[in-house]
């Protein structure tokens, strides 16, 4: 595409040039008159006004149609619709009114019974009420008629049903009572009797009443009067179970004519064990069981008793048996009359419903038709009128748009009609061409050149401001790049003397107390110490039989305990230096460093730290350290900063486990060391209660911890992670859920490049 011209220099920073003024190159545009134009709007007026003709003509046609169909469905809702509901209606409550007999017979409490006979009842109001109704709209007398009379004579049998279940429930609540009644009965008899038993068997083997008692003669305990005694109760107890065991059977029987022969025996049962307890001695009856015994004969042949319960019962069942059998031929004839009842009306709404379909099906086909005629000048039209006369050409100019808004400014605006002129009277061709203007010389064709005015003058403007703006993007960035990082620096640090700060809180209790034991052993020395310059004294005052191995052997003990306040005050020293170290907020200096012994003296102050927290904790500790280890270059306080952040987790996760677990759990720690061929390998394992799955993968991450909110920040071993970074070293964790943790940090024997280049600054 050829440039636009423009005046003024290239650069408008040359000589002080004022801003570039572009003017793209003139577009020719010919003269239009308007009384030539016919244009878009007029146009697709035309079009529009085709369609409301041939809609009109469809909405006519349309209306004729369904007007017909509609007729047919007015009388299909009206009239057939309603009665094929009704009848349908009818045979869904001739079901659950015949279901309602077999529910009555089949009710197992009497609220279950109340509410089927209230059930049935409303069922058959509604029936009653739809047959009213269904008499009402339709001529379907006679049925309707039949449908009546069996329902009256359904409710007969159903009332008859309904009377004696009522009372057959009433029955089987008593009968319930009267099973608990006789377990405990039952229960007291065999109780007394089992008792009775059991003492005269005691009589006739050992000859006591009672274990006072005198022993009576073998003749006298085996007489025929206390054999038969013995032998009555065995009678009253065998007869008064067989009681009980008939009653049993009588509860669960199923056939009435079974029931007489097991009342006889029952009776036959009574009359034993009443003879039999009468002819017991006096002193062998007991009025308790006495009472038990008649009791047990009343619930078996009282009046209300189980024997005469039962037996109504089981009458009320079969003729409620007997009326189920005739309701059964009662509602076999309803369910046929409504079926016969069904089926007329059915036929009667398909006549109306194909009626109905038949006017539908021809209103589909003649709209059919129509609707193929109108598809058919419609895609006419579209293919000629608007797909390529209209819709090309805005897609084309819409394409143009999207490619210019994306910043691609040297795309073509190509429309046809763009080009061509008004043509001149007289021409050769002045009737083809005159025709050609009138098409294509529309408001798109205008738009297309407004478009390629506007491009021209943007693709010029683009190209002056895009350096000027690209360079302003690019400070922008750089500035907010030196912010971020400055900020980013100053967080880190921060968090970095937090921790340092919460660690050397951490280490208060722990530090009291090494620093206690080296300061008891001073003020210890140092009182010995002066006792034996007090003795010094004293023997030099006696210059006459003055000891001089007396007084070298007291110096000697002097010299050594002056000795001992030195080491321990250099111990005391080392705690103080050591916790100055750790507190330094500024980066700390390379040395050679013995890490056994750093690892050693923070596993003291974490453990004593703790245990000033929460005396109840207590933790065995096993070392195996490496004695040949070479002391590493490092960074001291930040390798104890390493060693003080696992120590304490490990203490802190035993102790959450102690409190937890209880019992037999012995916490312990083991710390080892060993060097190999290029670094040495510190361990710090623990048998708390592990790291879960969850969280192993990013124990590292920042804010990532396992203790309670509150407890933990989770940057401990995301800052461990940096140290060890920074000293070229690594980190690694193995871990059983429920079992163990363990950490092995690796660092190699060799310092990193900034070790090195620190340590050669110092020496400078």
């Amino acid at each position: 595409m050829n440039e636009p011209p423009s005046t003024g220099p290239k650069n408008p920073t040359d000589s002080g040039a004022p801003p570039l003024q572009v003017k793209p190159a003139a577009i020719e545009e010919p003269e239009r008159e308007r009384k030539f134009r016919v244009g878009v709007g007029a146009r697709l007026y035309f079009l529009l006004f085709g369609a409301v003709v041939l809609m009109g003509g469809a909405t006519v046609l349309a209306y004729f149609t369904f007007n017909e169909t509609l007729q047919h469905e007015i009388r299909l809702a009206e009239y057939s619709m309603p009665n094929l509901i009704n009848s349908v209606d009818v045979a869904r409550k001739s079901a659950v009114v015949v279901n309602g007999a077999f529910r009555l017979v089949s009710a197992s409490s009497k609220e279950e019974h109340t509410a089927v006979v209230e059930a049935t009842a409303r069922e058959i109001a509604s029936l009653e009420n739809t047959i009213l109704e269904l008499e009402a709209r339709s001529a379907f007398g006679e049925q309707t008629r039949l449908i009546r009379s069996n329902l009256e004579e359904l409710g007969k049998h159903l009332d008859v049903i309904k009377e004696s279940s009522a009372r057959r429930l009433e029955i089987d609540r008593a009968l319930n009572v009267f099973i608990d009644e006789l377990g405990e009965t039952t229960r007291r008899v065999e109780r007394l009797l089992v008792q009775a038993i059991d003492d005269q068997a005691f009589y006739l083997v050992s000859g006591l009443r009672q274990l006072d008692d005198k022993i009576d003669s073998i003749r006298k305990r085996a007489s025929e009067d206390e054999l038969t005694a013995y032998r009555n109760l065995i009678t009253v107890n065998q007869s008064s179970n067989l009681a009980v065991l008939l009653l049993d059977e009588v509860l669960v029987l199923a056939d009435r004519q079974f029931l007489t022969p097991l009342e006889e025996r029952f009776q036959s049962a009574v009359r034993n064990f009443i003879q039999a307890y009468a002819k017991l001695p006096e002193s062998m009856q007991n009025d308790l069981l006495e009472e038990n015994l008649t009791r047990l004969d009343e619930i078996g042949e009282g009046p209300e008793g189980v024997i005469k319960l039962r037996m109504e019962a089981l009458l009320r069942l079969e003729q409620e048996q007997e009326t189920l059998a005739q309701a059964r031929t009662t509602s076999e004839s309803l369910v046929s009359e409504v079926n016969n009842l069904v089926e007329q009306i059915n036929e009667e709404a398909i006549q109306s419903s194909e009626a109905s379909r038949a006017a539908a099906q021809t209103g589909i086909l003649l709209l059919i038709l129509l609707n193929v005629f109108v598809t058919i000048g419609a895609f006419a039209l579209g293919s000629l009128f608007v797909r390529r006369y209209l819709v090309r050409r805005l897609v084309g100019l819409a394409s143009a748009m999207r490619e210019m808004a994306s910043g691609d400014l040297e795309v073509p605006v190509q429309v046809e009609g763009t080009r061509i002129v008004r043509p001149e009277k007289g021409s050769a061709h002045y009737l083809t061409q005159n025709i050609k203007y009138l098409i294509w010389n529309d408001e798109v064709t205008d738009m297309a050149r407004a478009l390629e005015v506007f491009r021209r003058y943007a693709h010029e403007v683009q190209r002056l401001n895009l350096v000027e703006k690209l360079a302003e993007e690019l400070d922008a960035k750089n500035e907010n790049l030196e912010h971020a990082l400055e900020n980013l620096k100053a967080a880190q640090e921060q968090v970095i003397a937090e921790q340092k700060l919460a660690s050397l809180g951490q280490l208060t209790a722990g530090v009291a107390h090494e620093i206690k034991n080296p300061l008891n052993f001073v003020n210890n020395f140092a009182n010995v110490s002066i006792e034996m310059a007090d003795e010094i004294d004293d023997l030099m005052k006696q210059q006459d039989n003055l000891d001089l191995e007396e007084v070298r052997s007291i110096l000697d003990e002097l010299r050594t305990g002056l000795g001992k306040i030195k080491e321990h005050g250099k111990r005391a020293d080392n705690i103080v230096r050591s916790m100055l170290e750790h507190s330094r907020t500024k980066e700390g200096e390379w040395r050679k460093t013995n890490l056994n012994a750093l690892l050693k003296q923070y596993v003291d102050l974490s453990y004593h730290a703790l245990r000033a927290d929460d005396n109840t904790f207590n933790a065995e500790m096993k070392e195996d350290l490496d004695p040949n280890m070479e002391e590493i270059t490092v960074v001291p306080q930040d390798i104890c900063r390493v060693f003080l952040n696992l120590v304490t987790n490990a203490f802190q996760a035993m102790n959450e486990k102690q409190k937890k677990v209880g019992g037999d759990y012995l916490p312990t720690l083991s710390i080892s060391s060993r060097q190999l061929e290029d670094h040495v390998e510190f361990s710090i394992r623990d048998n708390g209660p592990g790291i879960p799955d969850d969280v192993r993968d990013k124990i590292f991450e920042p804010f990532v911890t396992t203790k309670e909110p509150g407890k933990g920040t989770g940057l401990g071993l995301s800052l461990t992670t940096d140290i060890l970074l920074r000293h070229a070293g690594s980190i690694h964790l193995d871990t059983e859920v429920g079992h163990y943790t363990e950490m092995r940090v690796s660092l190699p024997l060799e310092p990193p490049a900034e070790a090195l280049s620190s340590m050669e600054d110092k020496t400078e």
